[in-house]
């Protein structure tokens, strides 16, 4: 059995959507699933159409995470169509992970504009780690609605603050520039938070608004 599990995310201090996590249930505990591929397209998107009839009135959007491979499958992309069809009130946002796999960036841009046509959003999680580098960016840039960058990278530094700073810089321009949404996650402290603040993120989420928990969904 399989749910996504939800994590909070606001804007201007309202709750707005989730951040969906797949966990699979197995020896009596939720986990991580260790193996994504034993999960059909179909399946995915018909928990997540359940999960997002589940959650309260005046949810705004959800979004999922796929890795490279998933992103580019055609039966992802067509059942995620299937699923932002059967939930037009919820906004569906692909996050592609920064996750390498070395597929071409010409097959990522093309799956990109496919999700677009199909009126869902497409997401660049953790931008500036792994493979969502700048080169990745300006080419999926036309087919893109937001940049998450992620907080949690950066605060084994020993000088989180100067580190990341130049980032959240860097990144919050890229978004003005290309007229996308910034997105930052991992908030865990006030500290965080002052760090942040002058970077005008238009979403935000961490464990410092509330830890992922599990959606009820009707069996």
């Amino acid at each position: 059995m399989i749910r996504f599990w939800g994590q909070d995310k606001y804007s201007q201090r309202e709750l707005i959507g989730y951040e969906l996590f797949l966990r699979e249930y197995n020896d009596g505990q939720w986990r991580f699933p260790a193996d994504f591929g034993k999960f059909t397209a179909s399946e995915f998107a018909q928990t997540l159409v359940d999960t997002i009839g589940a959650l309260p009135a005046g949810i705004q959007l959800v979004s999922i995470n796929l890795d490279q491979p998933q992103f580019i499958d055609p039966q992802y992309i067509d059942q995620l169509g299937v699923a932002q069809r059967a939930c037009p009130d919820t906004l569906i946002i692909v996050e592609l992970t920064e996750r390498p796999y070395n597929v071409p960036i010409a097959q990522l841009v093309t799956a990109a504009a496919a999700y677009q046509d199909l009126g869902l959003w497409v997401c660049l999680d953790d931008v500036g780690t792994g493979a969502n580098q700048v080169d990745l960016v300006e080419a999926l840039a036309p087919h893109v609605k937001e940049y998450k960058f992620a907080l949690q990278n950066f605060h084994n530094k020993r000088d989180f603050v100067t580190v990341v700073s130049p980032q959240l810089q860097f990144w919050r321009e890229e978004a003005d520039i290309n007229s996308v949404f910034f997105v930052i996650e991992g908030f865990e402290t006030e500290a965080d938070l002052k760090v942040a603040q002058n970077y005008h993120a238009e979403i935000v989420q961490g464990y410092y608004y509330g830890r992922p928990h599990m959606i009820q969904v009707k069996n």
